[in-house]
């Protein structure tokens, strides 16, 4: 079934599928915003009748009684759903909570071997990884940027310590 809508501005008729009853568009001659209409339920009751489909009709309707739009897709889902099984959104709070937790290991958290020791002897490239990790929000970026941060600072002392030391000797 189509809509048929006329342009208030213009007078153009507008034809449409029922699945945009209850929205708004453009007129394609003068460019109008136009409500299109919902379908009247005698239109509906109409088509039931025509195909058969009152008994399906009901049925149907009975099973969707218990669904809702998913907020983040607009799918159909269970009223009690904790997660969308189109799109995968969480809404239950401790399932949110607990995934959050799992995709952020241990290594997230805490310096490895590796990060301590980049973090000392190569302190400017430990202060880029740690600007990086600050940005992606991982927890030990401001501790790698920090550690590299002193070093630089500690080997910077220790060369003017150096070429002090090494002036004094000639």
């Amino acid at each position: 079934m189509t809509i048929e809508v006329n342009c208030k501005s213009c007078g153009h008729t507008v034809r449409t599928k029922d699945e945009n009853a209850g929205r708004t568009a453009k007129c394609p001659e003068c460019g109008e915003k136009i409500q299109i209409p919902a379908a009247s339920s005698g239109d509906i009751l109409d088509a039931e009748e025509e195909f058969g489909l009152a008994d399906d009709f009901d049925s149907m309707g009975e099973e969707l009684d218990d669904r809702k739009p998913c907020p983040a897709c607009g799918e159909l889902i269970k009223q009690k759903a904790s997660k969308c099984r189109y799109c995968g959104e969480i809404f239950d709070p401790a399932m949110k909570k607990s995934k959050k937790r799992r995709s952020a290991g241990a290594d997230d958290e805490d310096m490895s071997t590796g990060d301590w020791v980049v973090a000392i002897l190569c302190s400017g490239i430990g202060c880029i990884a740690g600007i990086v990790w600050m940005i992606q929000g991982k927890p030990k970026g401001q501790k790698m940027f920090l550690v590299s941060f002193l070093m630089q600072l500690f080997w910077g002392a220790m060369r003017v310590i150096l070429e002090m030391m090494n002036q004094g000797v000639r």
